[in-house]
């Protein structure tokens, strides 16, 4: 990833002399006293550094200080100065600092804001004040650099981890920042998409020439077939205290202090490793049960997600004592086959027989249950001294009395498997264990799980990390809806074709561009919600959202049923005329508004006081009772139907920009708004995967099956996504201010108009309404 010199005093030297980071003495500290530095750089316009440390070096803390969110979006000291571009992001924060630095992380979903990929990649333009006519073919260009043209209609929902990672980059470089930081940017892809991020960062390191820094554990994986070269040329090496052991030419740093970075626990790229073979702990022994003996069958299983077929035909037998990897690319339905494994997801057909399963997720903060570490330990049943002896294990005493929560993402790694093997159940289930880690990590999580195969356990594991297929005694691979093996890891590393169809290899094709790979179980569609058809979704939303409020106040003041039922017939019939949907499907949208103006009805009805109707009943109803229920019964009704239609006939986004163009609502809480509806598509997503999380905790069934979830189980669960969607929340403010959402003086790309047909609209409207109220008078 080198570049070619410039002759002397040319434009482009000159650009390429530019410098972009100067840091003297820079010292950041977190309330946890973790930090980095101090440190004193420069890096220059088109210069390409990789930060390597340790996990708990603060690589993260110092590419978020540079991009101004500490101590703005995060606690912190820092000492001594840093300026990036001219401006210092400290003082100014992440607005200051915006349309100069693209900034991209590990988790793809913190990395994009709206609901619409082009409308998230188009951001940053706006807030620049782009000339309108110029986002389009802006937001083609930035797409068509990441190989995501085809995504540019896309709801951000239905994107997979790969996909999400490209549009995040796409978003981050539009604008062609001066300085471009990537931290971990392919924590958690397979390799083709790994290629596709890669190629798409060089594409912008070639077209705009930003200075870049790189965090990545996966230095093989991103170097591809180029090795060292692949990598940046300079090197910044930190030890696992945050001070600056080296900074130079990146082979001289790799050859000098490749002992003492291993000793600190980082990757490196093979050349300079010489003992990844296995874990630490040793060759295991043989297995103590036979191949003919498994703890766990899958027999003739078509495994599903949602109501698409995943996997079809899996036979599949999980053997005590040894560990089985699982590998295919992202999508291939490798956390699918561990969820059924786990009997939390019944397969389609076939079965499922053995020993009861405990299942590690993903993410590690999904699964805690307690309030501190050693809690979080005790809740799996194990008694004291088994409690203290792994967090010695973990290396984790002196955070005993921590939340979970509070942890490195090592470390909660470390405690979520830490925490299953303590149920002591027969087998034990992975997903993904070694992702985001650094070496010392990799290897403490690798030990543990070979330890427990080593201990009589059955281990599986889904992984796309070389390292952990290899300290494996069987393999599985995922491809084409198919299982294919199990097999000894040497075959399978030996075997390029398989190697590609299992994502650990990428085509060297350099015109390859990656399809599509949409997440098992996604819809064609490329929008979500209801499609917007008939004449009210061609009316400005900020007029109909007008309607609406006058139409709920009138609604308010009345206390006659008549024009209140006059008014919810008439609203009906435009509704169904507006929105073009038929009186069944009305029907089943006003069922949570009937149920509610049903109570409101009785509630009245049983409890006013005044002129009783029927004298006979047992119920005392009165005819006070029986108007005003009926009035506000039809109140209820009537608003909720108006809201209904209001949501089914606008779209998110035009909403939002209408509110601003037409209300002055503005941008930073309109499109603020508009990132709270990205996190509610989310929500039942994140709902089922911390409900799932929290179910394998419990105590099984005699038959080895995942109770459901109780009452508490549900509140714990709910404070789970709480504090998950706060997590989300701030990642999405960040991501916002990164993209230059703030006060200034913006553009919008696509604009809202306001024509006569809002005018014919809104008399229409006005005048039936006082005509009902006259007639009914």
């Amino acid at each position: 990833m080198s570049t070619e010199p410039f002759p002397v005093g040319s434009p482009a030297q000159r650009e390429a002399d530019r410098l972009i980071v100067r840091a003297e003495e820079l010292e950041v500290v977190l309330p946890d006293g973790h930090g980095v530095g101090p440190w004193s750089a420069e890096i220059r316009a088109g210069e390409q550094v990789l930060l390597l440390g340790p996990s708990g070096s603060g690589k993260s803390t110092l590419l978020r200080t540079l991009a101004g969110a500490i101590p703005s979006h995060q606690r912190g000291w820092v000492r001594g100065t840093v300026q990036v571009d001219g401006i210092d992001p400290v003082s100014g924060g992440v607005l200051a600092v915006a349309g100069r630095v693209g900034y991209l992380g590990q988790d793809p979903s913190a990395g994009v804001c709206l609901p619409r990929v082009d409308e998230d990649v188009a951001l940053p333009l706006e807030n620049s004040a782009v000339d309108a006519r110029c986002i389009g073919p802006r937001v083609e260009a930035a797409l068509a650099a990441v190989h995501g043209e085809q995504l540019a209609e896309r709801a951000s929902s239905t994107l997979s981890g790969g996909e999400l990672q490209r549009v995040a980059l796409a978003a981050a470089q539009v604008s062609g920042p001066s300085l471009l930081l990537l931290d971990e940017p392919t924590a958690m892809l397979d390799a083709p998409a790994i290629r596709a991020v890669r190629s798409a960062v060089e594409t912008a390191l070639a077209t705009t020439r930003p200075a870049m820094i790189l965090v990545e554990h996966r230095l093989d994986e991103w170097a591809g077939e180029q090795g060292l070269e692949g990598l940046p040329g300079r090197t910044i090496a930190l030890d696992r205290s945050g001070h600056v052991i080296a900074d130079g030419p990146t082979g001289q740093v790799l050859d000098e202090h490749a002992e003492a970075l291993r000793e600190a626990g980082c990757w490196l790229p093979q050349q300079f490793e010489h003992d990844h073979a296995r874990p630490s702990s040793g060759p295991a022994p043989e297995p103590p049960a036979s191949p003919e003996d498994p703890v766990l069958t899958m027999r003739d299983a078509t495994l599903s997600r949602g109501a698409v077929p995943v996997l079809e035909n899996v036979d599949l037998d999980v053997h005590a004592g040894r560990v089985l990897a699982v590998v295919g690319r992202n999508g291939a339905g490798k956390s699918t086959l561990l969820g059924a494994l786990s009997r939390l997801d019944a397969p389609t057909a076939g079965l499922i027989e053995g020993g009861a399963a405990g299942l590690v997720f993903q993410r590690p903060s999904a699964q805690f249950v307690a309030d501190t570490v050693r809690e979080e330990l005790a809740a799996s049943g194990a008694d004291d001294e088994h409690v203290e002896q792994m967090l010695r294990t973990l290396d984790l005493v002196e955070q005993a009395e921590q939340s979970p929560h509070r942890l490195s993402g090592g470390q909660q790694r470390r405690l979520s498997v830490g925490a299953m093997l303590l149920t002591e159940r027969p087998v034990l289930l992975a997903d993904e264990p070694g992702f985001g880690l650094d070496r010392a990590a990799a290897r403490t999580v690798a030990d543990l799980l070979c330890a427990a195969a080593r201990e009589g356990r059955a281990v599986a594991l889904s992984t796309h990390d070389l390292h952990l297929v290899q300290s494996a005694d069987e393999v599985v691979v995922l491809a084409d809806g198919t299982l294919h093996g199990p097999m000894p890891p040497s075959r399978l590393l030996a075997d390029t074709v398989l190697l590609r169809r299992a994502g650990l290899r990428d085509a060297t094709d350099p015109e390859h561009r990656p399809a599509a790979d949409a997440r098992p179980g996604s819809t064609p569609d490329p929008r979500s919600g209801h499609p917007r058809r008939g004449v009210l979704a061609r009316r400005n939303p900020t007029v109909l959202l007008g309607l609406l409020t006058a139409l709920s106040a009138v609604a308010i003041l009345l206390t006659d049923p008549l024009p209140l039922a006059v008014l919810y017939l008439l609203a009906a019939a435009g509704t169904m005329l507006g929105c073009r949907i038929g009186p069944r499907a009305l029907l089943r949208a006003q069922v949570p508004f009937s149920l509610f103006a049903a109570g409101v009805l009785m509630v009245n009805l049983l409890s006013r006081p005044g002129e009783v109707l029927w004298p006979d009943l047992p119920v005392r109803i009165t005819r006070e009772g029986a108007v005003l229920g009926t009035a506000l019964a039809l109140r209820a009704l009537l608003i909720g139907l108006g809201a209904y239609a209001v949501t089914r006939a606008t779209d998110p986004r035009e909403t939002m920009v209408s509110l601003q163009q037409h209300a002055r609502l503005p941008a930073r809480y309109a499109y603020a708004l508009l990132a709270g509806r990205r996190l509610l598509d989310d929500l039942p997503a994140r709902w089922a995967t911390i409900t799932r999380a929290h179910r394998v905790r419990l105590p099984l069934h005699d038959d080895g099956t995942v109770p459901r979830a109780g009452v508490r189980t549900l509140l714990r669960c709910a404070f789970a996504v709480l504090v998950d969607a706060v997590r989300s929340a701030s990642h999405l403010a960040f991501a916002l201010e990164s993209r230059g959402l703030g006060e200034g003086e913006r553009t919008v790309w696509r604009p809202v108009a306001l024509g006569w047909g809002d005018a014919v609209l809104v008399i229409s409207v006005v005048a039936c309404v006082i005509a009902v109220l006259l007639l009914t008078a």
